[in-house]
C-alpha cells in the first residue's frame, strides 16, 4: 500500500510525498509516474489510486485526460474542495467521457460545485459518500441521465432535494442518508430501475408513506429510517415480487399493521422498531424477520415473537463443498469441490454499492462464484462469510485453490492479482462497483517444517561466524574504499547539504590491481572507468535531467529538517517488476527487470515512460531480428548510436536487455548470467575485457568501431520523440484491453 500525498508540484503532474514532521514543505517527494507527461495522454482510459493513504487535494489538471473513463480516488485521505475549471484552469467537470467518479471514504469538502455535472457527461456511477460536503445537492446532478448509483450519503448536505430527480429513470440505487437535508421527501414516482433506496436520517417533513412505495416494481429494498413518517404502513408495498427487505424503524407509523394477502416470496426482514403502531393483522404467510420492538403493540404483547430484540444469528451464504471432514497438514485447505489439500490466494471483495441486502440467496452468490473462477477448474472458488459494513459496503471473502498441486505458482499469482484488481469483466448484475483486497500468499518456500534443536544449533553457529567474516570483510572494504578515495582524489565530492543519490548495481568483479587508474576499486571487466570530473562533465553538474536508473524499489530521499535520510521503499513506475508490483514477492530477478530497462534506456535515449509510452512496450512492438543491423529499432534507436557505424555486439545486447524483462521472473536470467553475458558482448566486439583503463578502452572502441566520433564530447544531446504511433497505456507487460468497464 502507498502512502503519502497526491500533490501538483507543477502543471500535470502527481507526486507522494512521505509524511516526516510537521512542516510539509520540506518533506521529500517520491514521483509516482516517472514521467511528468503523464496527466497530458489523451489516451488514459482509467486512472485507479483508490486505498492509498494519500493526502491532500484532487489536481484540477485532471481535467486534461479528456478520454478518462474511470477515476477512482476512493478510500483515501484527500481533503479540500472538488476542482472545477474556470478561464484556463481544467477541472473534473470537463471529463465528458467518464462513467465513474468514485471519490467515497476521503475528507473532502466545501460545497458540490453545480457546474460538475451537465447533461453532456456519461456518468454511471457517482460515489461521493464518507466525506465532508455540504451544502445543497446540485440540480445539474439530475441532469446526467446516465446514472446508475448515486451515494451522497454520509456528509454534511442541506436543502431540499430537487424534483428533477426524477429525470434518473435508469437510476438503480439511491442513497442519501445521514446528511442534514430538510423539506418534502423526494418524489421518486418513475424511477422504475431503482433497486435499493435509502433517504435515512435527515429532517425532511413530517408526511406520510409516498405512493412510490406501492408503485416502483423493481424495489428490493426500502431503508428510510428517522425520517418522519407517520399513519398507517401501506401494505400494498409487501407486494412487489423483488422486495426483500425493509426498514422503517424510527418513524411515527400508528395504528393497525397489515402486510395484506399478497407477499413478496423473498421478503426476509421487516424492521418496524419505534414506531407507534398499536395493533397488527398476522399474515400466516410471511414466516421470516418482523420486528416492533418499541411499538405500543409490545406494551401489551411482549411475549410475541415480534417483540423480542433482533437476532443477528442468520447463516448467511458459504459455497457448498463436498469435503466437510477433510483435516489438511501445514495450514492447508481442501477445495471445496475436489477436496484436494492446498493452499489458496484468500482476499477480499468490497463491492461498494450493492442494490440487495439479501445475504442468504444462493443464486445470487452462485452466479458470483462463476464471474470470480478466472479459467480455474471448476469447484475451486470458496465464498464465505459475506456481511455488510457500516458503509453499507458488501464484503465477501473469496479463496482461489490452485488447479493442480498444492499452490500457485508467482505467474498466476501476478495474473490473478492483476485481473482482479483492474476489472476488465464486470460483477453479476445487483453487485456493482467493487475493489479486491488480496491478502499476502505464502508461497512453497515460506511452508518449512519445525527444525530440530541440533539443526538450530548448527545453524547458530553458522551465523556466528558468517557475521565474523562480514566484520572483517566490512573492514576490508572500508580500508579498500579510502583507497579509491584517495588515488581519484574523491572527497565528499558532492557537498554539504544536499544529497545526491546514485543507484549502484553491484555485479561480481574482481579487485583491480592497484593502479594509476583505478585506486583497487572494483571493475566490471571491459567496462570503462570514469573520473569525478568526467561524470560531472558528462551529467551537466549531475542534473537530474541526465538521470537514469532511479531503480525499481524507490529512492533514498534527503530529509534536511531531520538530519538523515529516510528510506521509501515503494517503487518507480517503468523500472518497478511487474510480477513484485502483483505478488509483493520481491526476488533477485525483480532487480534483473530493473536492469533490463535501464539497458533499454541506454540503447534510446529515452525515459521508461515517456509520454505516455512504456519502453519495453514500444521495443516489443517494433522489434524485428530479420533487420540483422538495427533489429527493427531505427526510429527508436539514439541517434548517436545509429550514426556511429556498424553495430558490433548491438543484437545480442538488445535480446539480453529483453531477457531481463521478461514478464515472468522465472525466464529471466541471474545477474551473473547477465555479467557474463555482457563480457561475452564485448569480447566478441574485440575489448580487452582484462583492462581497466579509460585511455586503453578508448583505443580500443575505436579500433573495433572504425574510430567513430565519440557520442558525448560535445555534450549530451537533446532527447528527441516520434510521437506519429499515438500514446499507449502503461501496462507493465500485462495485455489487457486498453478500455477498462467496470460495473
Amino acid at each position: 500500500m502507498l502512502q503519502g500525498s497526491i500533490i501538483q508540484q507543477r502543471p500535470h503532474r502527481f507526486s507522494l510525498s512521505t509524511i516526516r514532521g510537521s512542516e510539509q514543505s520540506k518533506l521529500p517527494t517520491v514521483s509516482i509516474f516517472s514521467d511528468p507527461s503523464w496527466l497530458r495522454l489523451q489516451r488514459h482510459y482509467s486512472k485507479a489510486l483508490n486505498t492509498n493513504n494519500f493526502t491532500g487535494s484532487i489536481p484540477a489538471s485532471l481535467g486534461n485526460l479528456s478520454n478518462l473513463y474511470w477515476l477512482d480516488l476512493a478510500d483515501n485521505q484527500l481533503t479540500g474542495p472538488l476542482p472545477v475549471s474556470s478561464g484556463t484552469t481544467p477541472g473534473l467537470d470537463q471529463l465528458f467521457k467518464a462513467n465513474h467518479f468514485h471519490l467515497n471514504q476521503n475528507q473532502l469538502s466545501g460545497t458540490i460545485p453545480p457546474r460538475l455535472f451537465s447533461s453532456k457527461m456519461t456518468l454511471i456511477h457517482v460515489l461521493f459518500d464518507g466525506n465532508r460536503f455540504t451544502g445543497t445537492i446540485p440540480s445539474t446532478i439530475f441532469s446526467v441521465q446516465t446514472l446508475d448509483i448515486l451515494r451522497l450519503d454520509r456528509n454534511a448536505l442541506t436543502g431540499s432535494v430537487s424534483s428533477n430527480i426524477s429525470n434518473l429513470i435508469k437510476l438503480s440505487k439511491l442513497n442519501i442518508a445521514h446528511n442534514n437535508l430538510d423539506g418534502p421527501l423526494p418524489d421518486l414516482t418513475g424511477l422504475n430501475a431503482l433497486n435499493y433506496v435509502d433517504l435515512s436520517y435527515n429532517s425532511f417533513d413530517p408526511s406520510e408513506a409516498p405512493g412510490w412505495f406501492s408503485t416502483l416494481p423493481s424495489l428490493t429494498t426500502i431503508v428510510l429510517e428517522d425520517v418522519a413518517l407517520q399513519g398507517t404502513v401501506p401494505e400494498k408495498m409487501f407486494s412487489i415480487p423483488s422486495l426483500q427487505q425493509v426498514k422503517l424503524k424510527n418513524n411515527a407509523f400508528n395504528d393497525t399493521f397489515n402486510m395484506g394477502d399478497y407477499i413478496s416470496p423473498q421478503l426476509t426482514l421487516v424492521d418496524l422498531q419505534n414506531n407507534q403502531i398499536q395493533r397488527i393483522t398476522q399474515s400466516y404467510k410471511y414466516k421470516n424477520t418482523l420486528i416492533l420492538v418499541g411499538n405500543p403493540f409490545c406494551n401489551e404483547s411482549s411475549s410475541s415473537p415480534f417483540c423480542q430484540p433482533p437476532q443477528s444469528n442468520t447463516k448467511t451464504y458459504a459455497t457448498s463443498t463436498a469435503c466437510p471432514s477433510i483435516t489438511c497438514p501445514g495450514g492447508q485447505q481442501p477445495s471445496p469441490q475436489s477436496c484436494q489439500c492446498g493452499y489458496p490466494y484468500e482476499g477480499t471483495l468490497d463491492f461498494r454499492a450493492p442494490t440487495f441486502r439479501e445475504l442468504t440467496n444462493v443464486t445470487l452468490f452462485q452466479s458470483l462464484e462463476q464471474w470470480v473462477k478466472l479459467h480455474l477448474t471448476p469447484g475451486s472458488v470458496s465464498l464465505d462469510n459475506p456481511s455488510f459494513d457500516k458503509d453499507d459496503h458488501l464484503k465477501v471473502h473469496v479463496a482461489l485453490f490452485p488447479p493442480t498441486g498444492t499452490y500457485f505458482n508467482r505467474s498466476e499469482i501476478s495474473r490473478i492479482g492483476f485481473v482482479m484488481s483492474t476489472q476488465p469483466n464486470m460483477p453479476p448484475e445487483g453487485f456493482g462497483p467493487f475493489v479486491f483486497i488480496p491478502a499476502q500468499y505464502n508461497f512453497p518456500d515460506t511452508h518449512k517444517s519445525s527444525l530440530s534443536t541440533g539443526v538450530i544449533v548448527g545453524i547458530s553457529v553458522s551465523c556466528l561466524v558468517l557475521v565474523v567474516g562480514l566484520v572483517v570483510v566490512g573492514i576490508y572494504a572500508i580500508r579498500q574504499k579510502k583507497r579509491a578515495e584517495r588515488a581519484i582524489g574523491l572527497s565528499r565530492p558532492f557537498g554539504t547539504g544536499q544529497l545526491i543519490l546514485t543507484t549502484l548495481l553491484y555485479l561480481p568483479a574482481s579487485w583491480a590491481p592497484s593502479g594509476n587508474d583505478s585506486g583497487g576499486a572494483p571493475q566490471l571487466k571491459g567496462a570503462r572507468w570514469f573520473s569525478y570530473e568526467e561524470l560531472k562533465r558528462c551529467t551537466n553538474n549531475f542534473s537530474e535531467s541526465t538521470e537514469i536508473g532511479s531503480g525499481g524499489y524507490g529512492k533514498l530521499v534527503n530529509d534536511s529538517g531531520k538530519g538523515h535520510v529516510s528510506t521509501q521503499v515503494k517503487g518507480t513506475m517503468g523500472y518497478l517488476d511487474p510480477e513484485y508490483y502483483m505478488t509483493q514477492q520481491l526476488t533477485e530477478k525483480s532487480d534483473v527487470y530493473s536492469f533490463g530497462v535501464v539497458m533499454l534506456e541506454l540503447i534510446t535515449a529515452r525515459q521508461p515512460i515517456e509520454k505516455g509510452k512504456y519502453i519495453v512496450r514500444e521495443v516489443q512492438l517494433v522489434m524485428d531480428k530479420n533487420d540483422e543491423e538495427h533489429y527493427g529499432l531505427r526510429e527508436l534507436i539514439d541517434r548517436n548510436i545509429r550514426n556511429s557505424g556498424t553495430l558490433i555486439g548491438f543484437g545480442r545486447f538488445l535480446e539480453l536487455a529483453m531477457q531481463c524483462v521478461e514478464e515472468s521472473a522465472a525466464d529471466r536470467p541471474t545477474m551473473s548470467e547477465v555479467v557474463k553475458a555482457i563480457e561475452t558482448i564485448l569480447q566478441n566486439g574485440g575489448m580487452n575485457t582484462n583492462s581497466t583503463s579509460a585511455s586503453s578502452s578508448a583505443t580500443e572502441f575505436a579500433a573495433s568501431k572504425g574510430a567513430p566520433k565519440h557520442p558525448y564530447n560535445d555534450g549530451l544531446p537533446k532527447k528527441e520523440f516520434n510521437d506519429s504511433t499515438g500514446s499507449f497505456d502503461y501496462s507493465g507487460g500485462y495485455a489487457v484491453s486498453a478500455k477498462i468497464k467496470p460495473k
